[in-house]
């Protein structure tokens, strides 16, 4: 295999001024490019680049021959191909000058037989043809036309929407290399088709291997073959077995085989136990010859939907999942893959945080491989969307209809071998804006995805779930109550927590949209400049309002503030909005784990976001936490404890046990007023494994004390309660508080100690500190913006050894600092 990485030359021309690359010779290139992949947004900070034609140009060297067969046979067949993994969007390709391909789809990978065009020397150029100039042809009209998009014709390109979402992506068009350019060259076989299905069944793993393969090695140039010329044998081997699948000398080889492997370790998301892998080969073997055709790391899960009782339930291995997470966004908007180090410190922050499942939304892209490959080494559970959303696509027209047959079939099978997609989801909200449109509910689902789609993963990924759209079901999409909705009710509706309940939610696909602000460093060139802060302000398209407006209507809410706090005091302000985000979401979670929801899922809508500022994303652009990150960390545990206000009824503590071991502990209760408790209890606990247990406060209390401050009986006795979680060893596992009248507390003078040795930060305090910050340059602590309870003693771990570190509070006046001498 020969990487075309290197020493490419690109040009710009007007749209449809050039047929063919033949004027390139006598042309200077506009940019040298060392690398690719590379689009065009990564070489130039040009605008409006849709407008044009972009040229790609290389050459590179190449010894052809074929390689000895078997005695006497001459020389055997060797065929070359050119791999194209990422076109975006609209592309032409000439090798020697001679066209070899028309790609319309940047999720399609390309493979062109170039066997007998190759030359010891070669020319290669890629057109990557004007966007703007295709969504200018006319076409026939959409039966309902989406805000999301400016130009309707968009639905019958197959590109990723991100960079015409003018709401919340910046205005980055997809075009150019974005994946790898390679020539491939086989010698004994071509594997032309490969499906890759895995399974659970009871405690055995089974295979499901369909193949085609192209026999080269009996194919020879010169001389007739001898009668043993062309036998081979594939061989797939797995967990230290090696299983023949087929022996002979055809010169197309079909595969469809079944392989069953007796007491395997399953693959489970990393909530819930290990998610075990095992590396497989398929190899082929002529002779004393053996080539691996393909390798992977295949786990082994079975999944279900449980629909039973209006449940939007997923179970992996029998047992019941609350599936947690994101949207995930894209890795890098320029280069849409982005660094593999940046992915798997992202993926990594994900998992520690709780998370065990992200969601691929349908304006995104397909990610690159290495995105499921952390994700099944992780035990991240992935929920795959189809890239549609919000328009009427053309499914009845042939030649689209054959694209997204092809793009879907090869997508499918890329992704079955992997243990991590649990869920495809046919497309994003085009049952939702159809129905909001007021399109009759006939018109909602076409049967691309009725029908089509589901059939295909059915034979292409038969253990997997899908959905048609997210959302769906009711009797509209949007109401929450019915299969997998989107909830923004506590967001952008303006909900109080109340309304959670009463949604009814059984499971939110998407949830919590609010504008995120990141950490000061990401602020520093953002805040003085208001056109680049609202720049990273997130806006549904058409809205008047933005989503700075909904954080602060819950800021306001929360801490009893208004606008003009921005004015006088905008550090204040920031810190502020970075806990109240963190604050609402942590609420929302804690009714949806506590033993009275039933909702088993909530996605996060984003995870990261797509460019600096204030953003949807619980990480920054630069791929670090914001507050948010943190409580969504202590709320997301599979061994956790949250508090539910019942009102009349006090506060109820629910206790959740994810794990296949029992856990037994202590739960303490805590209310405090200006520091001091007054009223304490302290029980001990068994949950048994993957079950939930649930505790009155003022039954342990032993008596009634208003914990919910429902009944106002006065002024109210306490300003905080404080559940915590712990192990037999008296470590803590989970700690939640309650705050009854508001999250304004005074400020406060304390006696607070910390003391830093190595990587390790221990703060302790005589008084009770609301959304205790660390600040520190250029390292993570491993918790942030917590409350901390008098003269408890919280230990804070780093990967790395800061020299210095700053601590503050909401109610703390000023800020404390240690520096590490070692």
């Amino acid at each position: 295999m020969m990487r075309l990485t290197e020493n490419w030359q690109v040009r710009k021309t007007n749209a449809g001024q050039y047929d063919s690359p033949a004027w390139i010779q006598n042309a200077s290139a506009l940019f040298l490019v060392d690398f690719v992949p590379a689009t065009i947004a990564s070489l130039t900070d040009e605008s409006e680049i849709e407008k044009f034609d972009w040229w790609y140009s290389t050459e590179f060297n190449y010894a052809l021959g074929g390689v000895p067969a078997a005695e006497d046979g001459g020389l055997s067949m060797v065929k070359h191909f050119l791999v194209f993994d990422g076109l975006a969007t609209l592309a032409e390709i000439w090798l020697n000058g001679e066209k070899i391909l028309t790609a319309e789809n940047m999720f399609l990978q390309y493979k062109v037989d170039v066997t007998e065009k190759l030359k010891a020397k070669n020319q290669l150029d890629i057109c990557f043809r004007s966007i703007q100039q295709a969504l200018e042809v006319q076409r026939k009209r959409p039966k309902w036309k989406t805000k999301l998009v400016e130009n309707q014709n968009l639905r019958w390109i197959r590109t990723t929407l991100l960079g015409f979402i003018t709401g919340w992506t910046p205005p980055i068009k997809p075009i150019g290399i974005w994946r790898e350019v390679r020539l491939e060259t086989y010698e004994l076989a071509n594997l032309v088709d490969f499906n890759l299905q895995t399974s659970l069944q009871n405690e055995n793993g089974v295979i499901k291997i369909k193949a085609e393969i192209e026999n080269l090695s009996n194919q020879t140039q010169m001389l007739p073959p001898p009668s043993s010329a062309g036998m081979c044998e594939i061989i797939f081997e797995i967990n230290n077995q090696a299983y023949s699948l087929y022996t002979g000398s055809d010169k197309t080889i079909q595969i469809d085989k079944e392989i069953i492997l007796q007491n395997i370790k399953s693959w489970n998301p990393h909530t819930h136990g290990e998610a075990n892998l095992y590396p497989c080969k398929l190899k082929v073997k002529v002779q004393n010859q053996l080539h691996i055709m393909k390798e992977a790391r295949v786990g082994f899960r079975h999944v279900h939907l449980n629909r039973e009782n209006n449940l939007f339930q997923i179970q992996v291995n029998e047992k019941n999942i609350f599936a947690r997470g994101a949207v995930w966004t894209i890795n890098d908007i320029v280069s849409l893959d982005g660094k593999i180090e940046d992915l798997k410190s992202a993926l990594m922050l994900a998992r520690d945080a709780g998370m065990n499942m992200l969601r691929i939304g349908g304006t995104m892209i397909y990610e690159q491989d290495a995105f499921y490959d952390l994700c099944d080494e992780l035990g991240i559970m992935v929920w795959q969307d189809f890239m549609f959303a919000n328009m009427d696509y053309p499914v009845e027209d042939e030649n689209f209809h054959q694209n997204i047959l092809a793009e879907a079939k090869y997508q499918i099978k890329r992704l079955s071998e992997h243990a991590c997609v649990i869920f495809y989801c046919g497309n994003s909200e085009v049952e939702q804006q159809a129905a909001m449109l007021g399109i009759p509910n006939e018109m909602w689902r076409n049967d691309w995805f009725a029908n089509e789609l589901p059939v295909l993963i059915k034979t292409l990924h038969e253990d997997s779930l899908y959905v048609p759209s997210s959302p769906s079901e009711g009797a509209f999409p949007f109401y929450t109550s019915d299969g997998a909705t989107h909830y923004y009710g506590v967001g952008a509706y303006l909900r109080d927590v109340n309304d959670v309940r009463r949604a009814d939610v059984k499971f939110a696909s998407e949830t919590l949209g609010f504008s995120n602000i990141p950490e000061d460093k990401i602020l520093l060139n953002l805040i003085q400049d208001s056109v680049l802060w609202k720049f990273g302000v997130p806006r549904d398209t058409g809205a008047e309002w933005d989503f700075e407006d909904v954080r602060e209507h819950y800021t306001n809410k929360l801490f009893n503030v208004t606008a003009e706090l921005k004015k006088e005091d905008l550090d204040r302000y920031l810190t502020l909005s970075r806990v109240a985000t963190g604050e609402m979401m942590s609420q929302v979670f804690s009714e949806w784990r506590s033993c009275y929801s039933n909702c088993n899922g909530g996605l996060i809508w984003f995870y990261k976001d797509i460019v600096a500022g204030a953003g949807w994303g619980v990480l920054d652009s630069y791929h670090q936490p914001k507050a948010t990150y943190y409580y969504l960390k202590r709320i997301l545990q599979p061994v956790q404890v949250v508090i539910t206000d019942e009102g009349l009824q006090g506060l109820h503590l629910h206790i959740i046990n994810e794990r296949a071991e029992v856990f037994t502990g202590t739960i303490e209760f805590v209310m405090l007023n200006d520091s001091v408790s007054v009223a304490k209890a302290k029980r001990e606990i068994k949950v048994e494994a993957n079950q939930k247990l649930k505790i009155i406060a003022e039954e342990m209390l032993g008596g009634f004390y208003d914990t919910s401050y429902a009944y106002k009986f006065g002024a109210p006795k306490h300003e905080v309660a404080c559940v915590t979680l712990k192990d037999i060893n008296g470590n803590i596992i989970s700690q939640q508080f309650h705050f009854p009248v508001t999250h304004h507390l005074p400020m406060i003078d304390v006696d607070i100690n910390i003391e830093f040795s190595e990587n390790k930060l221990t703060v302790s305090s005589d008084k009770f500190l609301y959304a205790l910050q660390i600040m520190v340059q250029d390292f993570l602590p491993e918790d942030n913006y917590f409350h901390l309870m008098p003269n408890e003693k919280k230990e804070i771990y780093f990967k790395q050894t800061p020299a210095q570190i700053y601590v503050t509070a909401l109610n703390l006046a000023g800020i404390v600092g240690v520096t590490n001498h070692l």
